[in-house]
């Protein structure tokens, strides 16, 4: 894919979309595999619709900054960490970037807004990505109680119950 510039995408106020496959995000299919997904046809399944488009200049403090978003949706074919089994997650986030070399003070303290360079030139892939590996959710598990383990407990004796028989001398 080309390079975007995302300060003049987000100065022309423009829009970029696309689909991603998985083969263009490795470091998504990395995360993936680590997390136990080894389906490969749930893995070349998987691909991510972006859209990104540039907005009005936004204030920050007294600075002005150059605006994008980014919105994406995919489906990740995760595996439930307590039973197994498949567990696919629907993902649609939206994100906001403010266009800067050094964000000011009051950029930082806002939660709902993150940060590119301004001489940043990347493929967009990159970007999504980040986002994505961002979203993996640490532990992922069914919100119901899932299907029943399978427990292997054997009966063995309690190694305290010869103490029972003992009587205390008074």
């Amino acid at each position: 894919m080309s390079n975007v510039r995302y300060l003049e995408l987000a100065r022309q106020q423009k829009k970029t979309e696309g689909v991603l496959e998985l083969a263009l995000l490795p470091r998504l299919e990395q995360a993936l595999r680590e997390l136990g997904v080894d389906d490969a046809q749930a893995l070349s399944a998987v691909s991510v619709v972006y859209q990104m488009q540039g907005l009005p200049p936004r204030y920050f403090g007294d600075t002005q900054l150059p605006m994008l978003s980014l919105a994406m949706q995919t489906t990740l074919p995760l595996i439930c960490q307590r039973c197994f089994a498949p567990l696919p997650q629907a993902l649609d986030a939206q994100f906001e970037f403010a266009i800067c070399d050094e964000p000011p003070e009051a950029l930082l303290e806002d939660e709902d807004v993150d940060w590119l360079e301004a001489g940043a030139e990347s493929g967009i892939e990159s970007l999504v990505e980040d986002e994505l590996l961002m979203a993996l959710p640490i532990a992922v598990m069914h919100e119901e109680e899932c299907t029943p383990l399978q427990k292997s407990s054997g009966e063995k004796p309690n190694p305290f119950a010869v103490l029972k028989n003992l009587k205390l001398d008074k």
